[in-house]
Formats: structure tokens, C-alpha cells, sequence
């Protein structure tokens, strides 16, 4: 009788196995014993072994790459333009220089007459205008204080000591710069720095712009 259950038992589970492809209502096993006339009838019914495996899953989707418009739900628009700000000011800042006849400029410049009672005074000097590469030499009373001023948009300063009388300070035009003609600022501060001056000159090269100074 052990037997038989093993028999029956190995039997199912090819049955089993071939039944995944080929459905099988019935089956009739023989006994192989001939002294036993039983056969054994089974009716099986339909298996059905489709265990779901990893790639019969559905697939999250967790990026949607389709394009929306979250407003109206219209379609993308990418001709759309921007909603920058575009700058719209402008720079007002005009200069004198370059704007005129250089032929005006050929003559000398006079800054002006100086009294005053201190043993010297403080020169500063600087481009007012654009700012191109200026220079200037420095004299007074026929003698070479400074050869070369480069002017900038910083004052340059420097201190002149004055003789009794009339002190004759020039400043000679070297260039015109980048932009013509030679253009500057001058200040002029006693030894107490009191401001006693503040003028512009605006000449070609190879002219002077000449300030008289009275010490007393």
C-alpha cells in the first residue's frame, strides 16, 4: 500500500507540472499490480499556475515629462517673451571734451590772481572731464616743479613754496589725450587749508593755463 501512495504521489506532481501548459480533465492510472483489477479514475480539474513574476508588474511613474501649463492647460508656448525687467535708463553725464573745434583751444589760459599772506600753497589738480590720459608740466616762475602730471579722476597735490611778491605758476598742456583738448580741475589751499581757488582750463597741447599768486 506504501507503494501505491508513492506512486500516486510522483504521478501528481508530473501531472502537476505538465498540466501548467496542456490542461488535463481526466486522468486513469493502471494498476501495475496484476493481481489487483482496480484501475484508479481522477478527474482533474483546470490548474492554473500564473504566479505574477517582477516584470508583470506595473511601472510607477515618478517623473511625468509631459509639458503643462498649470494656468489654462495649454499647450507649452515657448515663443512666449520674457517678463524681465528691461533696463531703461540712460546716462545723462555729457562731456566738453571732444565735442568742439580744437582751434578755440589754442590760446593760452589765465586762471586768475592770488592774495595771500602764507609761506606756501597747496595745488590740486585732476581731470574733470573724460578721463583719457591727460598730462601736464608744472612751473613756477620759469622753473620746472613737476616734468610730467598724468591727471586722473583722483586729485594730485603737491605744495608750492611761494617768494615774496608775484609767484607765476603755468601749467603747459603735454597732450590732449585720447579725446581733445587737455581739460582740468585746479584747487588751490593756503597753509591753513583754506580754499582760495577753484578753476577749469580746458587747452590744446603746447599751451599754458598761467595762475598769479601775491604773497604779501
Amino acid at each position: 500500500m506504501r507503494v501505491y501512495k508513492i506512486l500516486i504521489f510522483f504521478l501528481f506532481f508530473c501531472v502537476s507540472s505538465y498540466a501548467q501548459e496542456n490542461p488535463i480533465k481526466n486522468l486513469n492510472i493502471n494498476s501495475l499490480d496484476t493481481n489487483y483489477s482496480n484501475n484508479l479514475n481522477f478527474k482533474l480539474k483546470k490548474l492554473n499556475f500564473n504566479f505574477p513574476g517582477i516584470t508583470n508588474k506595473n511601472q510607477n511613474r515618478y517623473f511625468d515629462f509631459s509639458f503643462k501649463n498649470d494656468e489654462d492647460n495649454s499647450n507649452l508656448d515657448i515663443t512666449n517673451k520674457s517678463n524681465l525687467v528691461t533696463p531703461s535708463w540712460e546716462i545723462n553725464q555729457k562731456f566738453g571734451e571732444g565735442g568742439g573745434k580744437s582751434s578755440k583751444f589754442k590760446s593760452d589760459f589765465y586762471l586768475g590772481e592770488l592774495d595771500t599772506q602764507s609761506s606756501y600753497i597747496i595745488i590740486k589738480c585732476r581731470d574733470h572731464e573724460y578721463v583719457d590720459g591727460d598730462k601736464i608740466r608744472l612751473m613756477l616762475n620759469g622753473a620746472i616743479i613737476h616734468s610730467s602730471i598724468l591727471l586722473s579722476a583722483d586729485f594730485y597735490t603737491v605744495d608750492v613754496d611761494l617768494v615774496e611778491g608775484y609767484n607765476n605758476i603755468d601749467f603747459i598742456a603735454l597732450n590732449e589725450g585720447e579725446s581733445s583738448p587737455n581739460t582740468a580741475q585746479l584747487i588751490v589751499l593756503d597753509e591753513f587749508g583754506k580754499q582760495i581757488s577753484n578753476k577749469k582750463w580746458l587747452i590744446s597741447t603746447g599751451y599754458n593755463a598761467k595762475l598769479v599768486v601775491f604773497k604779501k
